[in-house]
């Protein structure tokens, strides 16, 4: 019998400002029988030497050191590295309750799942909120409904990307061949989640919220125009999930959910420029690019209706700038984001959102 029960995997690249928080987090877990496997993908701060301090104080953590390869390798390292009978993940900014992978090991254990979902707490603009299941929690769904609503979901929203806040048993994982895909900065746990749940037989949402995520300005992931994130949202858009995993959506349903996520990733990246902290004519002419680029054009036109479903006056004005190629217009959002931006309004902001959702 396995003596690990689970395997954490945490991908480290210079995290060394919040990495004590993490790593404390681990060795406090409940769960004894656990592995913590860090894999260093070639940091340049002194995040390693911390590791390695707690490392001669606790035999599970486990440090792998690698040339930077980007998160998905370092995430695939850790998976072909594991030993437990189920892996989770672990942000090197973020920690989890101490009783985390306890109470998903035994909510995995008692119906053999596959995969287990807790709930996620959101650092968000100095406060965290908890954020709710995305289907009811404390059902096991098969795949009939992993079919009809959970692969949609994960095509169109973003509500099921994050694999930290999950756990996923070892041998189904290594059955299927589930792996991150290579030279991708963003949502590539969204693609890891895509496989993971269409070849899944049994997953449940837990009504438990253990994992904080911090969202961190600095964070690699958080440099919008740096790393041309327009161009990966494109290529993405272009990625063929069907013919790649298998899928057995219809191709016109496929086509339908990946517009709509498409433009919504417009619409989020034309936020993040805005309140990016950098002079404003770079970003600007980023922007205009981006909204004004031809297939986000003719996307937004085909499926206008489907894009705007469920959005706020945020989403509807973007949406006007996309259609009516106004450059004036988009000065003016621009720069209102830039100057108004702030965490009390941008929470006022969202309050908004919901509440002009379907007027």
């Amino acid at each position: 019998m396995n003596s690990i029960k689970v395997s954490v995997i945490i991908p480290v690249y210079n995290g060394e400002a919040f990495l004590q928080d993490c790593i404390k987090s681990l060795i406090n877990q409940t769960l004894i029988a656990c592995e913590f496997i860090f894999v260093n993908d070639g940091s340049t701060d002194n995040g390693m030497g911390i590791i390695e301090e707690y490392q001669k104080k606790d035999n599970r953590i486990i440090v792998i050191n690698q040339v930077n390869k980007g998160i998905s390798e370092a995430r695939n390292t850790g998976i072909a590295t594991a030993k437990g009978e189920y892996i989770g993940f672990l942000d090197n900014d973020d920690f989890v309750k101490n009783d985390m992978f306890e109470r998903l090991y035994e909510t995995a254990q008692k119906d053999d799942l596959d995969i287990v979902v807790s709930k996620t707490i959101l650092g968000r603009d100095g406060k965290y909120i908890i954020k709710d299941p995305v289907f009811e929690a404390c059902i096991l769904y098969g795949q009939p409904f992993i079919q009809a609503e959970i692969i949609p979901n994960l095509l169109q929203k973003e509500d099921l990307f994050a694999v930290w806040n999950k756990i996923y048993k070892r041998s189904f994982v290594e059955l299927n061949n589930i792996h991150f895909p290579k030279n991708r900065v963003i949502e590539e746990d969204n693609m890891f989640n895509i496989q993971a749940f269409n070849k899944a037989e049994n997953v449940l949402f837990m009504d438990y919220a253990g994992y904080y995520y911090r969202e961190v300005a600095t964070s690699k992931s958080r440099l919008t125009i740096e790393n041309d994130y327009f161009s990966k949202a494109l290529e993405k858009y272009y990625f063929d999930y069907k013919k790649e995993y298998d899928l057995t959506l219809a191709d016109i349903e496929i086509e339908k959910l990946k517009a709509v996520r498409f433009i919504q990733r417009v619409f989020y990246l034309v936020y993040k420029c805005g309140v990016t902290k950098t002079s404003f004519k770079p970003k600007f002419n980023y922007v205009k690019r981006m909204v004004f680029h031809t297939k986000v054009y003719e996307i937004a036109k085909k499926y206008h209706q489907e894009v705007i479903a469920d959005k706020g006056i945020y989403e509807k004005i973007v949406l006007k700038v996309i259609i009516k190629k106004s450059s004036i217009l988009l000065f003016f959002l621009m720069l209102s984001i830039q100057v108004g931006y702030h965490p009390t309004i941008s929470e006022t902001i969202r309050k908004l959102n919901k509440l002009t959702k379907n007027n």
